[in-house]
């Protein structure tokens, strides 16, 4: 996907190593999908150049539409699941309806995080990131965190925690489904972050999953149904190992 750009956006850009670097992924790799028009990117003398926003927002609304062998090989570079990072006190957490801002920072702030957080500080940024392009989905899911380019609130280890709306509201899907069902995400890098990303946006196209989800009366049973579908949609593929 190749960005047309003017001289005022020159200053943003960033270059293909400094992308690399901060998604911890090969340049190789980054060409491949540059040469496959799936990267935003534009050329400048020559050279590729890249605003971090925009690779932000395009991981966003690409990880869930990973093919089967790109997760495979997701799971085999970082072996951490969903479900290790979802305490049974984060499972479900139940939000009260209001505005958009609202639904965040209630979620937000009633989750039991492993380290000293600044709950309001953490708000802000998480809605901070869901002004510049809603991550709610086509499957009523919005999945909020933090903006990849911003200094990380957790150091220690990552989080997940599930949120579920009484109705659900219009949470700025593409299409205008409404969102009931919010995950927060937070590691303490890039690629941890990259990969509960991938993995979570993975797990929420499963109709069945996001049905138990729904009905799930207990931060246990969510649990266990995301670990069901972990080993499900990640088990070793034999294709893959031959």
């Amino acid at each position: 996907m190749r960005v047309p750009y003017t001289d005022a956006s020159l200053p943003d850009l960033i270059t293909l190593k400094q992308v690399a670097d901060r998604l911890q992924l090969s340049e190789r790799t980054l060409y491949r999908l540059l040469q496959r028009g799936e990267l935003p990117g534009r050329k400048v003398g020559g050279q590729w150049r890249f605003r971090m926003s925009e690779i932000d927002y395009w991981l966003d609304i690409r990880l869930g539409r990973m093919r089967s062998p790109d997760l495979h090989r997701l799971e085999s570079e970082a072996p951490l699941s969903l479900s290790q990072a979802l305490a049974t006190v984060n499972a479900l957490i139940n939000v009260p309806p209001g505005t958009r801002r609202e639904v965040v920072t209630a979620f937000v702030t009633s989750v039991e995080y492993p380290e000293p957080v600044d709950r309001a500080v953490l708000a802000a940024r998480v809605w901070e990131r869901e002004e510049l392009s809603s991550t709610a989905t086509v499957d009523g899911v919005a999945f909020l965190h933090t903006a990849r380019w911003e200094s990380r609130m957790l150091v220690q280890a990552p989080l997940a925690a599930l949120g579920r709306l009484p109705a659900p509201v219009d949470f700025g899907a593409v299409d205008g489904t409404p969102t009931d069902l919010l995950v927060l995400l937070l590691a303490p890098d890039d690629r941890t972050h990259l990969t509960l990303l991938a993995k979570a946006a993975r797990l929420c196209r499963d109709p069945v999953l996001l049905a138990g989800l729904r009905a799930a009366p207990t931060g246990r049973e969510i649990v266990r149904l995301i670990q069901a579908s972990e080993r499900a949609v990640f088990a070793p593929d034999p294709e893959a190992e031959r």
